[in-house]
């Protein structure tokens, strides 16, 4: 069971959300419970990326999956991992963006790796998309 809690000032922590609330709610009084404390991403700098993306895909010509340019800028971009096919073929993947594979820092990195990608692969202006981009957020 996953539970997102706010650290409060005097050191507590209190569920985050109402569906938090309700799973709490099912741990009996007084019980001991093990948690492993991560720091999820910053949700807004997330969206952020994906409207980035989602630029990107509707100013070209080239792709029609916008997973498969998320997946080849991430590549460009510095991000990926060698593997070979049980054939014994080098195939190369984009690493995985998921909040649990990567810090914010990391996500930071991508993105601005991202930018440079974009700016060399697709010849936009970065910062023309950057302020593009800030209108929304």
């Amino acid at each position: 069971m996953d539970i997102t809690l706010v650290k409060q000032f005097n050191g507590s922590f209190l569920p985050a959300y109402e569906g938090d609330l309700d799973k709490a709610k099912k741990i009996k009084p007084n019980k001991t419970v093990m948690c492993k404390i991560t720091q999820p991403r910053n949700i807004k700098f997330h969206s952020k990326f994906f409207a980035l993306i989602n630029l990107v895909y509707n100013n070209q010509d080239h792709y029609n999956n916008i997973d498969h340019l998320r997946k080849d800028l991430t590549i460009a971009s510095g991000f990926y991992e060698k593997r070979f096919t049980m054939h014994g073929e080098e195939v190369t993947e984009a690493k995985s963006i998921s909040f649990a594979k990567m810090t914010e820092l990391e996500f930071s990195e991508l993105y601005s790796a991202f930018l440079r990608s974009i700016e060399k692969y697709f010849h936009f202006d970065k910062e023309s998309v950057q302020r593009e981009i800030e209108q929304h957020f």
